[in-house]
Formats: structure tokens, C-alpha cells, sequence
């Protein structure tokens, strides 16, 4: 059978990036621009496939998205946050989907903004002009606020430590553990058929210290009539018409915790530290919110379409670095993909990150350009999938991309964020795009007087 190119032999070992994600990504990123919009390699007795192409990706994702399941990737989370929507095949993601669906309807949505400002604007406060701070723990502690209070009616702030202490010790585990997880899932799934509801294979020590921080929250919620995450699952029944177990309530919850704070959060980071490479972006968008919210408010949801440049700086930002770097899919029957043949149980390979930076979709890939979105010939859209695509596609992206522009407005309106070095900044351990090392930043006062010459006139942008 006909296989799509790539790197074979000790170079396709590649793969495991030394024990780097950073490695990973290079490796994918060097084997999509070589070998072209489909490649493969052969790691012991499995052959990964590669796609870097936005109408395969969309194929994948959507047209014949019945065609695959989750990959390995899955099982690996779920010795971590258990049996939840993040981890589910259908009919059981479909149904599970449909519980939490109501909790990021639009109108629901629409009615977290002023959590999210209000979160953000305390924020703002409580920094001071010349104080330096590690930007990636500040984002982590504005991101699990919100959630807290917007998904779960609950203070997390208190919890912040906690939780980062959770992500660190995963993140370490996982360097070794995702890229050789694929290998060693045959024996983790038999394990998880054999004992559904036994102790995690990595993480038992980090499921038990989050649990204790979710199960006061879930206690409280009972009888709650709202419409948050906690309140639909405990009124949720199962297809026996039973409620929900505690360990699915708190699956959930836990998975809502972890990632409905950390991928913003992620993407805050590094939007931060692009502002503050790209001094020109930083001024424009400053002079975006001294127009639309005159430096002395902070923003509001009718604010938002008049936010434009504001969302072009996060989207533009999460091109560069999508806070997931990759996510396979698995074939449930052989798959025609690009004239090749995709055998049944193979692992594709998806990677934001790469495709993302490709130059045949984005010129100049590598840089920071809020403005190539204000283009009339715009890219294929799944050229752009940080938050995945079809039937599985994050259900909270509408939720994560207006608090990142709420967040960031309400902060750089009012503060400006420098780096105290010029040193380069890597890709770290974890599940996530994070950065290897701390983001140190001080805080300067955003200076109104420059704006006060000119107004900027607004503009019309269609952003996919």
C-alpha cells in the first residue's frame, strides 16, 4: 500500500523531541514543510500520519469527522480528569454536550461579561506602576476567577496556588509520558475496562488534591435552579433516568477548572509578551481603546464589535501560539485522504501550531501581524483551528474568546506590560503551549497624552 512520505529510520524517532515538547514541535514542523500536506513516519510497529493542509484538516474535523475517534491523547487525559466530555467518543459526547450546551448558549455567554470585567478590572487595581510580576501567574489567577464565578458561582482565587501546583506536577509528568503514551495505551485501556472507576495510572496524587478544591462547590450547587456547569449536571439524568454519580458531576468540573482556565490564560501570556515585543501593535492598540472606551471606563459587552483591532491582537496571538500544540485522531475504518489510503486504528496527527504557521496560508508566518486579518482574501478556515473543529470542537470557545478580549481591554487600557529582558523565551513542558521559563514584566501607566492628536477612525473587519 502507497504511504505518504517523510522521515524514516533514527530520524523519525524525531518524534519524541528529546523530552521536550519544543522537540515535538520542531519535528512536526520540519516534517510538514519538507515533505508536504500529508506525510507520514513509522515509530517501531505504528505509522503516524501528518497533515498540514487546511482542506485535509477540515476533512478530518468535519466532512468525514464519523470516520475517526479521539487518539491515545485521550486516554492519557482521562487518567486525569476521568470519563468527561473532553474524553468522550459518541453517542456519549453528543449527549453529554448536550446537558452543558445551555451554560454557553450566546445569551448565556453574553451574560458572563461583566464577571469577566469586573475580574479583570480588580486585577488592574491591585497591580502597581513599576512592579514586576510573572505575567503567566498573573493570567492563571484572572482566568481561574473567572471561570470560577462565571461557570461555578464560586471564589477560586483562594485556590490559584493549588491549582498551578496541579499543572506544574502534570506538565512534568507528561513531558515523557504524551509523546510515549501511544505506545503503552493498549495495556492503560485494558486497565480502565477492567477497573472503570479505579485509582488514575500518573495522576492519582493530582486527581485527589483537585477534587478536594471542586467537591465543597459541587456540595453547594445542589437545588441551585441557575444555569451554571455545576447546577445543569446535578439536574442531569443518566439513560436510566438516575441522576448524575458524584464522580461524573466531578469529572466535569474538574475538566472545566483545568481547561477553562488555562488555555485563556495561556493565550493571555503570550499575547502580553507579544505586545511587548511589537511596540507599533501595542500603540494601535491603545489608540483602539482610547476611542472606544476613552482610557477612563473599562469595556462592556456592547463594547466588543467596536473592539475590533483589540480581538485581531488575541486572534493574532493564538495563531502564533495556539494554546493546544497538537491533537490526533484515530481511523475507525480506512480512510482516502490526499489519494492515500489512512488503514484502520492509524493515528493523524493535527497541529495547530504547524498549520497555523504555514506559509502558504499566512506570509511572513513567523511574524506578529494583527493586521493580516483586516485582509479581503482571508485563509481557508481551517487554516485557523485553535479550538479544534466539528462535532468535538471546544465547546467553549465562544467563552474564551470574549474574555480575551474583555481581559485584555480592561487591563491595557489602563497599563502597558515591558519586558525586563531581551532573552529569548522556548516552549515548555505540559499539555499546552506555555513558555519554559517565567515571563517577568513590569507594569508601566499607559500614556493618554499620545492619543489625544488624532482619533482613529473605525473600520469594517470580517474575522472568521
Amino acid at each position: 500500500m502507497k504511504v505518504p512520505p517523510g522521515p524514516k529510520g533514527r530520524e523519525a524517532f524525531g518524534f519524541f523531541g528529546g523530552g521536550s515538547f519544543a522537540g515535538t514541535l520542531e519535528f512536526l514542523q520540519r516534517t510538514a514543510r519538507r515533505y508536504g500536506p500529508i506525510s507520514s513516519f513509522r515509530l517501531l510497529h505504528k505509522r503516524i500520519y501528518l497533515v498540514d493542509d487546511a482542506d485535509l484538516v477540515r476533512d478530518i474535523l468535519v466532512t468525514q469527522q464519523h470516520k475517526f475517534e479521539r487518539d491515545s491523547g485521550a486516554g492519557l487525559l482521562r487518567e486525569l480528569v476521568g470519563d468527561a466530555l473532553i474524553t468522550r467518543e459518541e453517542p456519549q459526547h453528543r449527549d453529554r454536550r448536550r446537558v452543558l450546551q445551555p451554560a454557553f448558549h450566546r445569551d448565556q455567554v453574553a451574560s458572563y461579561a461583566q464577571i469577566m470585567t469586573a475580574e479583570a478590572a480588580r486585577l488592574a487595581e491591585e497591580w502597581q506602576p513599576l512592579e514586576t510580576i510573572d505575567v503567566r501567574d498573573q493570567m492563571r489567577r484572572l482566568t481561574l476567577a473567572i471561570v470560577g464565578a462565571a461557570l461555578f458561582g464560586a471564589d477560586f482565587r483562594e485556590s490559584a496556588a493549588q491549582v498551578a501546583d496541579v499543572l506544574r506536577r502534570v506538565a512534568s509528568k507528561s513531558r515523557w509520558l504524551a509523546p510515549a503514551f501511544a505506545f503503552i495505551e493498549p495495556a492503560a485501556a485494558l486497565y480502565r475496562r477492567l477497573f472503570p472507576n479505579g485509582r488514575s495510572l500518573f495522576f492519582e496524587s493530582e486527581r485527589k488534591q483537585l477534587d478536594r478544591i471542586v467537591a465543597p462547590i459541587v456540595d453547594r450547587r445542589h437545588g441551585s435552579g441557575t444555569k451554571d456547569v455545576v447546577s445543569l449536571l446535578l439536574n442531569t439524568r443518566d439513560p436510566a433516568d438516575e441522576p448524575l454519580s458524584a464522580r461524573a458531576v466531578q469529572n466535569e468540573v474538574v475538566t472545566f477548572v483545568l481547561a477553562g482556565h488555562e488555555t485563556t490564560a495561556t493565550a493571555l501570556t503570550w499575547t502580553w509578551f507579544l505586545l511587548a515585543r511589537n511596540r507599533h501593535v501595542a500603540t494601535r492598540l491603545g489608540e483602539e481603546l482610547h476611542r472606544v472606551l476613552a482610557m477612563d471606563r473599562p469595556p462592556t459587552l456592547e463594547d466588543v464589535p467596536e473592539l475590533k483591532y483589540t480581538g485581531l491582537v488575541f486572534q493574532e496571538a493564538m495563531r502564533l501560539y495556539p494554546p493546544a500544540l497538537a491533537f490526533a485522531r484515530r481511523a475507525k475504518e480506512a480512510v482516502q485522504l490526499a489519494g492515500y489510503t489512512i488503514p484502520r486504528h492509524a493515528s493523524v496527527f493535527l497541529s495547530p501550531y504547524v498549520t497555523q504557521r504555514n506559509p502558504k496560508y499566512f506570509p511572513n508566518p513567523e511574524e506578529f501581524i494583527p493586521e493580516r486579518w483586516l485582509e479581503h482574501q482571508q485563509p481557508p478556515k481551517f487554516a485557523y483551528f485553535p479550538f479544534g473543529g466539528g462535532a468535538k470542537m471546544c465547546i467553549g470557545e465562544p467563552f474564551a474568546r470574549l474574555e480575551g478580549v474583555l481581559a485584555l481591554a480592561t487591563l491595557a487600557r489602563k497599563w502597558e506590560l515591558e519586558c525586563i529582558d531581551d532573552d529569548p523565551v522556548g516552549l515548555g513542558t505540559g499539555l499546552l503551549l506555555n513558555p519554559d521559563r517565567p515571563i517577568l514584566m513590569r507594569i508601566r501607566s499607559r500614556p493618554t497624552q499620545v492619543f489625544q492628536q488624532s482619533s482613529p477612525q473605525p473600520y469594517t473587519i470580517e474575522v472568521q
